[in-house]
């Protein structure tokens, strides 16, 4: 910073140059102390309201998507426990729904299941029959037809209910369904008949699996 220093010797000078020199200096002060006043103030900001912004909700985290359809933990007409996420993703598993022991359909796609069992054996398939009876009615098919893949009776529909196959119609009834998974635990064939006898057959059912098996073989 500068400062500007003068120094005047009044007894060198006349009264004249006194004077001029006052008045000179008081013009100056004069001047200033005007460009000083005049000079105006920045004008002062206004305050700028703050915008409330309302805290979006988070998204959740996006789950795993659960299996095509689920899973049970169920104790089979021979007493074993079937455990399907035990089995789903493992190997192929062919699970099916029957609406009775009785009823001449439902048995008749059992015995031709039972006929080719030694293919799905082969294939390290596994049948899974979920019949919608009692357990001694469904130990009753069993020995009569002679079958050998897990039988699991499901009187309340409770299993069928999960899996969305119970009541389809109104009438408080299990439908005939097909659900097949290939190794990887995928849903590959599924058919939920809409009419008793609308049943895939054991031959499209083994397709699907060897399909599945030379594709993932490939």
């Amino acid at each position: 910073m500068v400062n500007w220093f003068f120094k005047v010797d009044y007894h060198l000078v006349n009264f004249s140059i006194r004077k001029f020199l006052s008045v000179a200096l008081a013009f100056v002060s004069v001047a200033v102390f005007a460009a000083c006043s005049s000079a105006e103030k920045p004008p002062t900001s206004e305050p700028i309201p703050t915008e409330h912004v309302s805290p979006q909700p988070t998204q959740a985290t996006e789950e795993k998507p659960p299996l095509a359809a689920p899973v049970f933990a169920v104790t089979t007409a021979d007493g074993e426990t079937v455990k399907l996420k035990e089995l789903v993703g493992t190997v192929p598993v062919y699970v099916l729904f029957v609406p009775s022991t009785v009823d001449e359909l439902d048995r008749e796609q059992l015995k031709i299941i039972q006929a080719r069992y030694e293919v799905f054996v082969e294939l390290n398939a596994k049948v899974v029959v979920v019949v919608a009876d009692l357990p001694t009615n469904v130990i009753d098919m069993r020995d009569e037809l002679g079958l050998e893949f897990a039988l699991i009776a499901d009187p309340l529909f409770v299993v069928a209910a999960d899996w969305r196959v119970f009541d389809l119609d109104g009438e408080g009834k299990v439908s005939p369904a097909s659900f097949v998974f290939d190794a990887f635990g995928n849903l590959i064939a599924r058919l939920v008949a809409a009419v008793p006898d609308d049943r895939p057959t054991v031959d499209e059912v083994l397709f699907a699996i060897e399909a599945s098996l030379s594709s993932a073989a490939a």
